[in-house]
């Protein structure tokens, strides 16, 4: 939870809701290339169907953090395809986690053909609220807690916010980390408080984002993937290939849907397949509760330091062949990019007072 709270920290809730037309076909279509993907080739290789959906939903999910770096340092960060790969990845994230929703209610619970569109009903309009109630409330709550003294009583009041809106989810049969990034998302347009929590994130990432990946670590069982190490090997290289390619066929023919050329198309496919934390997560979550096998989640751990390394390649590859880096096409900024706040000197580290 806290590492989908603090990845929702780094985003803004306007980047979601400008201009969503185009971000959401880009989105859509890399979520569709990775299930489809996904239900190919494992089905072929004699998986169920469940276990291949599953697969699928896990990969839909993208962390574009190396492909912003890498638009940065190319001075492309305020391109047309940068900027789609960044409104793209909030919404993929979110319709994967709805779609993680509704695997864990097929999964955990018997559900029902009315479930199958309650429950991603559901989800949108947990999510949505939730984000949207964090961004309205959360400054002027922050703001009278601010008024008590203490140095990290905002912070303490955006964990315990996470644990209960985590609670809640789980309590209407949802993903517990669905609500946990609306939440981030939320209070990351809440100005100076959000800056502070994100000063302050090393105190939640320090004591809960080890423990998860202790406990990541501790799911997967070598002494049972080494029992058939040849078919096991061949089902991990298959996730990576799926995990490398999927994203690309299916963001490049929705890109090309919307008008872009070819390059430009590919350079959004390849920014989007960097994987993290948020299928980590996904992936954990699965292999808890049956939905995937312990080849499967090995495949997807090993696929998460390669995509991240061949990302920048890749990309810096793709933009010398479109134009020298100096003669990089800019276009208007579609979504604000979050700026860093400058931290009040201690004088002023009062919150501000209302108008």
């Amino acid at each position: 939870m806290s590492l989908l709270f603090l990845a929702g920290l780094e985003s803004d809730l306007r980047q979601f809701t400008e201009n969503m037309k185009s971000v959401g076909i880009v989105a859509l279509g890399g979520v569709v290339g990775a299930v489809a993907t996904s239900l190919l080739v494992f089905t072929l290789i004699g998986r169920s169907f469940n276990e291949s959906l599953a697969m699928g939903i896990i990969l839909s999910a993208t962390s574009i953090s190396i492909t912003v770096k890498t638009f940065e340092e190319l001075g492309a960060l305020n391109t047309l395809e940068a900027q789609l790969v960044i409104g793209a990845a909030v919404v993929d994230d979110v319709i994967g986690l709805a779609l993680l929703s509704l695997l864990h209610g097929f999964t955990v619970k018997s559900t029902d053909v009315i479930h199958v569109v309650v429950i991603p009903i559901l989800a949108f309009v947990a999510w949505f609220g939730t984000a949207y109630l964090a961004n309205m409330l959360t400054p002027r709550l922050f703001s009278m807690v601010s008024r008590l003294g203490h140095e990290a009583s905002v912070v303490s009041i955006a964990f315990a916010l996470l644990l209960l809106f985590a609670y809640m989810g789980s309590t209407m049969g949802l993903s517990p980390i669905l609500l946990a990034y609306a939440l981030g998302l939320g209070i990351a347009g809440s100005g100076y408080f959000a800056q502070r929590i994100r000063e302050s994130k090393w105190i939640i990432s320090s004591i809960f984002t080890p423990l998860f990946f202790i406990y990541a670590g501790s799911r997967l069982e070598i002494g049972e993937l080494s029992r058939e190490l040849p078919a096991e090997l061949t089902t991990i290289i298959l996730v990576v290939a799926v995990a490398l390619t999927s994203k690309v066929i299916g963001c490049y023919v929705a890109s090309r849907a919307i008008g872009l050329d070819n390059i430009r198309s590919l350079i959004i496919g390849v920014g989007m397949v960097p994987r993290a934390e948020v299928v980590l997560t996904a992936a954990t979550l699965s292999l808890g509760i049956g939905a995937i096998k312990q080849d499967m989640f090995a495949g997807t751990l090993l696929s998460i330091p390669i995509t991240q390394i061949l990302t920048p390649i890749v990309i810096k590859s793709l933009y010398t062949r479109i134009t020298p880096p100096s003669q990089i096409q800019t276009f208007p900024t579609p979504f604000p990019i979050q700026k860093p706040i400058q931290t009040p000197s201690r004088a002023k580290q009062s919150p501000p007072s209302k108008p």
